[in-house]
């Protein structure tokens, strides 16, 4: 036996040696390719034109390490999307939407829909153990959480990046202790949240012991960490601005973006010298929100030229790969966008308290402030009670009680105060000054919601207290005794809405469709002893699309009162660029500025055409045809109101911005009208 153990001892060594290299495959012999993705907001989408060049130049790409917006475009590459697909999600997305609290217009009732085209800041708190907001940012992240969540579908559990399809990493900066934080692992889409959370601007993620924000304020060119993971050759994507020098420091705006990117500078020498090529992007004119879509385009294009500029190293060190499997190359890559995860219950909203601050300026009334908020009630049947708060020149505070038996049939009782100083004005000249209280008491017994419809059924009590009334000497139109002395009317109201545009204040295509009845008295039945006053309002509009830039709309409207002695604030009044803007029954008519006092019948077509060379520029000119009467069989006895308007509005996250021109024959003069902000 003894002969034959160095024989057998010979046998277990070439096993063991057998064994140890017939683990070793040619892949753990195959160098790894690091891409290294660098942050700067919106100037991170030119990441997507770079990928497009490593793809057509079949580059391998192994480990993708990144910070910021860099890591939505490499985490979402990172998991299969490829650069095609990417620049398709980039593309369609409502980046206004998405970097905001709103909810989707898609998902709300027209109420919710016009409340939602108030408003600038939406901030919602949340009920715990104490009442909280998920704090350190105007934007808890409601729209763009979801998106994550569906860039990353299927990896939407707590896994190790490293099994993705590519390798990821992504970087945050912890300032509990103003440390850097690398994730290798955990949920995919609350890692790209965190890297991308602004200081300020977005919530802060918070979890174990640590508040995690955009990982630039620690390292936002992560070179190192791709090293670290094992890459043996480094790809690095830089879209940080340049420093700028003193005179090109002259604004506010200038210098924040200064500071943040000196912040942003950290170990970005030392990434810099651990790279193998570095890819920088020229991303000249362009800030971290250039998110509209002539900077998309413009941002994703100059990403690939930079990469061409790089073409020929690229080349050289992809031979100096070598032979590369075609199933590296395309591993884990898919065509399609993933389909959406479900969200959250609807249910929740209830449960939170929602709080809208607007602001807007305009000619007439300089600036406003409106403040809204909304809080549930937590009884058996949900219901919420709303507060409404408007400083400025006219003065309003609200209260709402609103019964959710289903989630379309709700209920409301209303009281608002108004107070009022309004100018009124006839053939141009300013006839009356009139300032004035309005308490106003409102049930909705019927109101039905159902995506574009809205029906509403009620009752309401206004009364007027006229604080003075101060009227011009060559007033044209005396005022009745009605005008001029406190009183309340009692009114049945019904109203039909109906609107599918596609946009709120500028739209391109959709229908939109308005009509009231109401009948006004003192006494539930009757008016000063006579009939009451019957109300017929109706307006229709449609919008059609000639082209992508260019669509016309026609529109017809008109208010029909029927009773006698109508007091001026019931009356038909026609001026401005909204309707219902001033006080409610308020009419609009082009060429016209002022509230102009009519007559009780008041009928009007218009056309106007709308040129949008850009997605937020809008350009319309409207021209305006109305003929009014005291009575309605008269109406077309008098000569025919005709005005006209040209403006142009730039649709801004703080709402239209611009300003109109016009003249009309009734006032016989132009007027110029300037607005930025939402219209409340």
């Amino acid at each position: 036996m003894r002969r034959y153990l160095p024989l057998l001892l010979l046998f277990v060594c070439l096993q063991t040696a057998r064994g140890e290299n017939s683990e070793k495959t040619p892949q753990d012999k195959t160098p790894k390719v690091g891409l290294v993705l660098g942050g700067g907001g919106a100037k991170g989408v030119a990441h997507i034109g770079v990928l497009k060049v490593l793809e057509r130049a079949g580059f391998p790409i192994d480990i993708i390490t990144s910070t910021s917006m860099g890591s939505i475009i490499g985490g979402a590459y990172a998991c299969g999307h490829p650069s095609a697909v990417l620049d398709s999600i980039v593309r369609s997305q409502d980046w206004a939407m998405l970097l905001s609290d709103r909810e989707s217009s898609s998902d709300q009732d027209l109420q919710m829909r016009q409340k939602h085209n108030t408003y600038i800041i939406t901030k919602t708190l949340h009920f715990g153990k104490k009442l909280q907001g998920l704090g350190g940012g105007f934007i808890r992240g409601k729209n763009i959480t979801p998106l994550f969540n569906r860039i990353t579908a299927p990896y939407n559990d707590s896994i190790d990046f490293n099994t993705l399809p590519i390798r990821f990493a992504c970087v945050a900066t912890n300032i509990v202790d103003n440390t850097e934080y690398v994730f290798h692992s955990g949920v995919l889409s609350q890692a790209m949240r965190a890297s991308m959370a602004i200081p300020g601007v977005f919530a802060p993620v918070r979890m174990d012991g640590m508040v995690l924000i955009d990982g630039g304020m620690r390292n936002n060119f992560p070179a190192d960490i791709a090293r670290e993971m094992g890459a043996d050759y480094v790809i690095g994507v830089d879209v940080q601005d340049v420093p700028k020098p003193a005179d090109k420091l002259q604004t506010g705006t200038q210098i924040l973006a200064q500071i943040s990117d000196w912040l942003c500078m950290n170990k970005y020498e030392e990434n810099k010298r651990k790279s193998d090529i570095v890819i920088r992007v020229n991303t000249d004119g362009y800030s971290a929100a250039s998110f509209n879509a002539a900077a998309i385009d413009t941002l994703i294009r100059r990403g690939e030229e930079a990469a061409m500029a790089h073409w020929d190293e690229l080349i050289a060190l992809r031979q100096k790969l070598g032979p590369v499997s075609q199933h590296r190359i395309t591993h884990g890559i898919q065509t399609e966008p993933p389909l959406a995860v479900e969200e959250e219950n609807d249910n929740r909203k209830r449960k939170d308290i929602e709080f809208n601050l607007g602001v807007r300026f305009d000619k007439e009334e300089a600036v406003a402030l409106q403040a809204n908020i909304q809080t549930p009630i937590r009884t058996k049947m949900p219901m919420d009670l709303e507060l409404t708060l408007r400083l400025g020149k006219r003065l309003k505070a609200q209260v709402d009680w609103t019964l959710h038996p289903t989630s379309f049939f709700q209920p409301t009782i209303s009281y608002i105060y108004r107070n009022n100083d309004i100018d009124f004005y006839e053939n141009g000249d300013k006839t009356y000054t009139f300032t004035y209280d309005q308490h106003s008491v409102k049930l909705s017994l019927f109101n039905f919601n159902v995506r574009n419809f809205n029906v509403s059924i009620g009752a309401n009590y206004d009364y007027y207290h006229y604080r003075s009334l101060l009227a011009n000497n060559q007033t044209q139109q005396q005022l009745s005794d009605e005008d001029a002395r406190n009183k309340g009317y009692i009114s049945y109201q019904g109203r039909v809405w109906y609107n599918s545009e596609n946009k709120w204040y500028f739209p391109t295509n959709g229908v939109r469709f308005q009509a009231k009845f109401a009948y006004y008295t003192d006494n539930f039945i009757e008016l000063n002893g006579k009939a009451g006053i019957s109300e017929y309002a109706a307006m229709f509009r449609s919008s059609f699309p000639l082209s992508n830039k260019f669509s016309f709309q026609p529109m017809v409207y008109g208010r029909f009162l029927q009773g006698s002695d109508i007091p001026v604030v019931i009356n038909n009044l026609m001026g401005g660029e909204w309707f219902d803007h001033y006080v409610e029954g308020q009419t609009t008519f082009a060429g016209v500025g002022n509230l102009e006092m009519l007559s009780q019948n008041l009928a009007v077509a218009q056309m106007q055409v709308q040129f949008n060379p850009t997605t937020n520029n809008n350009i319309l000119l409207r021209v305006s045809a109305g003929q009014d009467a005291q009575k309605f069989k008269n109406l077309f006895d008098h000569r025919t109101m005709i005005g006209g308007s040209l403006s142009y509005y730039y649709t801004t996250m703080l709402g239209p911005l611009g300003g109109s021109v016009g003249y009309s024959n009734l006032t016989k003069k132009f007027y110029f009208y300037i607005n930025l902000g939402f219209v409340f």
